[in-house]
């Protein structure tokens, strides 16, 4: 019996997916839109590493057309994201929190999320949110001496060591061993598409629904489900298509759980480019 592996190896094989895209029918987070939507709007850190003091939104909350702004305070009650790859032991502090509280560790890190009726209302309305910080110096190279995560926690998460049969006989039998430094510089997936993410909750099936682009949905599905409190049967995710994926399209981000928690709580579908 012939391997079906020959119909595709070492030939070329063809492309069944690109009539849409050609022909400009493609289907993007950004084209999907609801009736009634919200839109938001992330503050972002300016620091790679700095002491949150304080945030000044009440004016941003004042404005005609935004619906809220939340910071750390009103998402208290939803847990960390947890690591996708696996569970290790002592890593869980390092989770990150959709709303970042005391300390930002990276630039872009979310603070606060103004949601509105307009997305330029919320874009403008975020610019004008003030953030308190003390800038820390940041940590460069990943052998410089550990810093400060957070109180009582350092950036030196710990070891995780996956080994198997007998490492030290093998070196020991070896014909020849090599020693060498690799460095590698920075890098960052960067595809065409931005990330977006739309949540909506369907009250008649009591359904939360996710739109946007992930190569793991089912894993983002149980942990969005954890998080905020539902059962998996009830949260749906829907991907259309995708404009690059390049790796960052397989984790589940802060703004993906935002979405789907004010959806929740505003009984509007909320909107996220």
């Amino acid at each position: 019996m012939p391997d079906a592996r020959d119909k595709f190896v070492g030939r070329s094989v063809t492309r069944l997916e690109d009539r849409p895209l050609l022909l400009g029918q493609g289907r993007f987070a950004a084209d999907v839109s609801f009736f009634g939507q919200l839109h938001m709007r992330l503050v972002r850190s300016t620091h790679a590493n700095a002491k949150l003091l304080s945030i000044d939104a009440a004016a941003a909350r004042a404005t005609p057309g935004v619906h809220a702004v939340w910071t750390a305070a009103d998402v208290a009650d939803i847990p960390p994201i947890d690591f996708r790859l696996s569970r290790i032991a002592g890593l869980d502090g390092y989770r990150q929190r959709v709303l970042a509280s005391g300390r930002l560790r990276y630039v872009g890190d979310p603070v606060a999320a103004v949601f509105a009726e307009d997305p330029y209302l919320a874009e403008d309305v975020a610019d004008r949110i003030a953030l308190e910080v003390e800038e820390l110096p940041p940590l460069l190279r990943a052998d410089q001496e550990p810093g400060e995560f957070e109180p009582g926690r350092s950036t030196e998460a710990g070891v995780v060591r996956k080994e198997y049969g007998d490492v030290d006989a093998a070196f020991r039998a070896a014909h020849a061993t090599v020693s060498l430094e690799l460095r590698v510089g920075r890098h960052s997936g960067v595809p065409l598409e931005t990330r977006g993410a739309i949540g909506r909750y369907d009250g008649a099936r009591q359904v939360l629904e996710l739109y946007g682009a992930a190569k793991v949905p089912h894993w983002n599905r149980d942990q969005i489900a954890v998080m905020l409190g539902l059962s998996p049967s009830r949260v749906h995710l829907y991907e259309g298509h995708v404009g690059g994926g390049f790796g960052i399209r397989g984790e589940l981000y802060p703004e993906d759980v935002l979405v789907c928690a004010a959806a929740l709580r505003f009984r509007r579908p909320v909107k996220w480019i």
